[in-house]
């Protein structure tokens, strides 16, 4: 059975131990607080003083969250969305992050670079199903079609010719 948290104290040593291993959302600390039995007054007052010391902060969480997603493993925005709501992140606070951190040449920019990932990766020279594999990936990876569509266009005609010179 799990210990039940009781304390301010506790609640708050168990918060802070999780915000130290990587940021968390408000929804977040609450979906655990909860799980760890604390009560929802309890929880209240532990999310109140985590936000008046400035441990909490959705739109912060939101920004980093965006800027790893771009930096270490690239996703487009549909997936971003959704990861984000996931996480208990209000919708216009996603649509104002990723309007100002990933604009649609950012967008494509990623997408681009998965496509030359993927053009070196995918072991075949049989354009068709190159293209039917880039376009799986991209969109698996939450770019929608038409940034996929451009990825592929911008990247593929001249990889291709790289490729086919290369045999």
């Amino acid at each position: 059975m799990p210990k039940i948290i009781e304390t301010k104290n506790d609640a708050l040593k168990f918060a802070m131990k999780l915000i130290g291993l990587r940021r968390r959302s408000e929804a977040e600390i609450r979906q655990r607080l909860e799980a760890k039995g604390c009560d929802t007054a309890l929880t209240e007052e532990t999310v109140a003083e985590l936000y008046r010391y400035k441990y909490l902060n959705d739109e912060m969480f939101a920004e980093s969250y965006i800027n790893d997603r771009i930096n270490f493993r690239p996703a487009g925005r549909f997936a971003i969305t959704n990861e984000l709501k996931k996480k208990g992140i209000a919708p216009n606070i996603i649509k104002d992050k990723l309007d100002e951190l990933m604009d649609k040449t950012k967008e494509l920019e990623l997408a681009e670079k998965l496509v030359e990932k993927k053009i070196r990766t995918s072991g075949t020279t049989d354009e068709k199903k190159l293209r039917s594999r880039i376009v799986y990936h991209l969109q698996s990876r939450g770019f929608s079609a038409a940034i996929a569509s451009q990825a592929m266009k911008n990247k593929l005609k001249l990889d291709i010719n790289i490729i086919e010179e290369d045999e």
